[in-house]
């Protein structure tokens, strides 16, 4: 039987298999994982010691911090994994003989993707384990962190599909590595910059009008939040671990008080606006590296 694998993630599959990084990655978050969880463990025992009462929301306070440093590091990794995926195979001159075999440009795109996901999710998956902690006394169910994956999944995709538009887009490593971490951080910091400074220049015009009618707010600017995956995951993370009410008091502080669809159903929207970015960043990868430039 033909496999049906492809083989780009193949070969890019027995390469990494091959390659000592992935243990050294894996071993490295899981000790950093491990170190802090135990840390936490040594507070909460001292705690208990000191007081006589179990302080169950330290065990979701674990909970918190586990899972806020994994997706850091997804943000952190998955473009050093996929920004060197083409742009690398230009720099060895191997990505012509890749593009006169029967592959298509998708069979590339889509395997250098896959390959660097699949390296993505062991790393997730293996710190999954320490995250358990938390069920010794409670607090967070299996369904939440099932949901708290595939939120990991869909950051890695978004992230992921943008190195790899960015490394076909760029010559060189370096400069398409550099540019996924600026274009990253303009997403994050740079969103949310954007939203302050529109609440500042609102409420410097509530200053100097003096006019109580008028409250500054963000207005519409909060909506740039909605493709920035830290804030999205931030909210998501008061909806397992909070009351919920951390959202609502954030839009407060930013001048906005009225609900609206967007609002109730952000973490849904932000997904799904991630989830079309990153098919529209494949797109444009393929179209590339497309020689003929086909539309597809």
């Amino acid at each position: 039987m033909r496999s049906r694998w492809n083989p780009v993630f193949k070969m890019e599959k027995m390469t990494s298999s091959r390659s000592a990084k992935m243990s050294v990655i894996v071993f490295g978050m899981n000790l950093i994982l491990t170190i802090a969880a135990l840390i936490m463990l040594y507070t909460i025992k001292h705690e208990t010691d000191y007081t006589g009462e179990i302080p169950y929301q330290s065990f979701i306070q674990l909970y918190r911090i586990i899972a806020f440093f994994e997706f850091a590091l997804i943000l952190l990794i998955v473009p050093a994994l996929t920004s060197g995926a083409v742009s690398g195979e230009r720099e060895r001159q191997t990505l012509d003989l890749l593009m006169s075999t029967k592959m298509n440009c998708w069979d590339i795109i889509v395997g250098k993707l896959g390959a660097s996901f699949r390296t993505v999710l062991i790393v997730i998956l293996s710190g999954f384990p320490v995250l358990s902690l938390v069920f010794i006394y409670g607090g967070i169910s299996e369904f939440d962190m099932i949901f708290l994956f595939a939120y990991y999944v869909i950051t890695a995709l978004f992230t992921g599909s943008l190195g790899i538009m960015l490394s076909s887009l760029f010559k060189k490593t370096a400069t398409s590595t550099a540019v996924s971490y600026i274009v990253l951080l303009l997403l994050t910091a740079g969103t949310g910059a954007a939203t302050y400074l529109f609440y500042r220049i609102s409420y410097t015009r509530f200053v100097e009008m003096n006019n109580l009618a008028f409250y500054p707010s963000a207005g519409k600017s909060i909506y740039f939040l909605l493709v920035n995956p830290a804030f999205s995951f931030y909210y998501f993370m008061n909806g397992q671990t909070g009351s919920g009410r951390e959202f609502y008091e954030f839009l407060f502080s930013a001048g906005i008080y009225e609900k609206n669809f967007i609002l109730e159903n952000w973490v849904m929207l932000s997904i799904g606006i991630q989830f079309v970015l990153s098919v529209i960043f494949i797109f444009v990868a393929v179209r590339a590296i497309d020689p003929m430039k086909k539309k597809y």
